[in-house]
This record gives C-alpha cells, structure tokens and sequence, in this order.
C-alpha cells in the first residue's frame, strides 16, 4: 500500500499534535502536583473527585451550620440564666415579704423591686434578636408572651407557637435549634399570675397573705426548676453538636486524603513521560523535516 505525500503529512502532523497535548498534559501536571485537571485527563477519577468534592463541601457546609446553632445555643443561655437569677430573686424578695415583721417601708420597697423584676422577666421572654422574637418558636414576628393590662389583675397568654426551627447537622441528622417561651414555662404562666397576686396582697394585706405569698414562692421555686431543666437540655444538645462537628471534620479529613491519593502525582513518572514526549515531537519533527524536504516521499525509497 502506497502513501501520498499529502497522507504523510496528515499522519506526521496529527502525531506532532498528539505528542504537543502530551507534554502539555504533563507539564501541567508537574505545574499543579495533580495527576487529574481536566476531566479528559482520567473520566472514572474525576468523577470520584467530584464526588470527594461534594462530601467535602457538605462536611463544611454541616460544620458552618453546627456553628451557627452552637452561636444561637449560646445566646439563649444567657437569656435563660437572667431569667434564672430573675426567679430567685423574686423567691428571696417574696420569702423576705412573707415575714411578718417587715416595716411598711419595708414592704412598699419590695414591691417595688417584685414589680421591676416582673417586667424584666417579661422583656426577656419577649427577647428579640435581629428583629425576629428568640422565644416565639416559628412564629417570630409575635410576642412571646402578649399581656393584656386592660383588665384587674393583667392577664397573660402565650404569643407564637410552640414550634421548633431544625437546621441539618449531618448527612441523616438535624438539631433543634430554638427554644420556646412554651417550654421553657413548661406550659403554665402561673409565674405571673401568682407574682402579680402577690404583689396585690403585699399592697392590700388580707387574712390570705401567707397562702397567696407561697403560691408564689411555689411557682418561682417551679419556674426556676423548669428554666435550669432547659439549659441542661440546651447543654446536652451542645455537646451533641460538639461530637458532630468533630465528626464532620473526620470525614472532610478523609475525603481530603482519599483525593490526595487518587490525584497526588508522582513526579519521577511525569518526568518520564515527559522526556519521552518531548523525544517523540523531536523525532517526528525530524522525519518530517526531511521526507518534506525531499521533492516526493518516493525519492527516499
């Protein structure tokens, strides 16, 4: 079989070409350290460090969100322990007001102070926290507690819902990521309406003095039980989230070790091949060189 000047030329020029790609592939390689940068490079290795990539990516994604719920965790502790230190001293004052010795000025002082902690409990409840309402479950645009001074004694009602926010810590996992006035209360507002009937009692004394005064001494005691029930579960579900992040940063450190290995290049290879591509072109552009400096390719048979 005969081959034409012309179909010499191709075949020299696309192996010339080959040869060009080739020792770009491989300084490329020498350049980044990596084995695979385009998906032409290996198709069945890309595609597992696509894959690495995503659980990566989701590891990180995983770890931003624990942080986030950790930061949310954290501001409501803080409000829960006001609020805790608010219970005891309503139970101090109300102990000391149920004394029956205490002096009128006495009295008129604590009711004072029972009245200002009453509206400091409420205004904690009633946190918000860029603009949104931190008690009021997922309806955050409502007041926690909603308080209605228009009747004798105010009453009081729960605002929002009891619902949870859940935010995705892991592949199969999500934690609770907000706490509810709700539950904090443990469903009762008898914290209010009993202070409230206590400080009524201290400003108008009857015979019932001591049972009103320790309804109320009760419901602190309880309300403080249930705010300190709170925080240890908001505790147990930090460290929960603690573990979780340690264990997302294990499978992201995997990851980056199995990519490691499918992609680290060896360096000795890839300088091989590199001369061996580099000879291949010097070669061809030879033979090229001097087949196409002849007048016909038949003038070297």
């Amino acid at each position: 079989m005969r081959v034409s000047d012309s179909q010499f030329s191709s075949m020299m020029t696309r192996a010339m070409m080959n040869s060009n790609v080739e020792i770009n592939r491989v300084a490329e390689q020498i350049a980044t350290g990596n084995k695979i940068n385009s998906l032409s490079d290996d198709p069945a290795g890309s595609m597992k460090l696509l894959n690495l990539d995503k659980t990566i990516s989701s590891a990180e994604q995983y770890s931003s969100n624990i942080a986030n719920v950790q930061s949310k965790y954290t501001e409501y502790e803080t409000y829960l322990m006001s609020f805790n230190d608010l219970t005891l001293e309503v139970h101090d004052l109300l102990l000391q007001a149920n004394n029956g010795t205490i002096s009128e000025e006495s009295s008129a002082g604590i009711i004072a102070e029972l009245e200002s902690l009453r509206q400091q409990a409420l205004d904690t409840l009633n946190k918000k926290s860029d603009g949104i309402y931190i008690f009021s479950g997922t309806d955050v645009y409502s007041e926690s507690i909603i308080v209605d001074d228009s009747t004798d004694p105010m009453t009081y009602s729960f605002g929002g819902n009891t619902d949870h926010r859940s935010t995705k810590i892991s592949e199969d996992a999500a934690m609770t990521s907000n706490f509810t006035a709700d539950e904090v209360l443990q469903g009762s507002l008898d914290f209010f309406t009993t202070l409230d009937a206590a400080i009524a009692e201290l400003k108008n004394p009857t015979d019932n003095k001591n049972s009103i005064l320790g309804n109320a001494i009760d419901s602190a005691d309880a309300t403080q039980k249930s705010i300190l029930n709170t925080v240890t579960i908001l505790g147990a579900n930090y460290n929960s989230l603690d573990r979780m992040a340690v264990n997302n940063d294990d499978v992201a450190l995997y990851a980056e070790t199995v990519k490691t290995d499918i992609n680290a290049l060896d360096y000795a290879e890839a300088s091989v091949r590199l001369t061996q591509s580099m000879n291949t072109l010097q070669a061809s552009q030879s033979v090229f060189a001097n087949v196409m400096g002849s007048s016909s390719l038949f003038d070297l048979i």
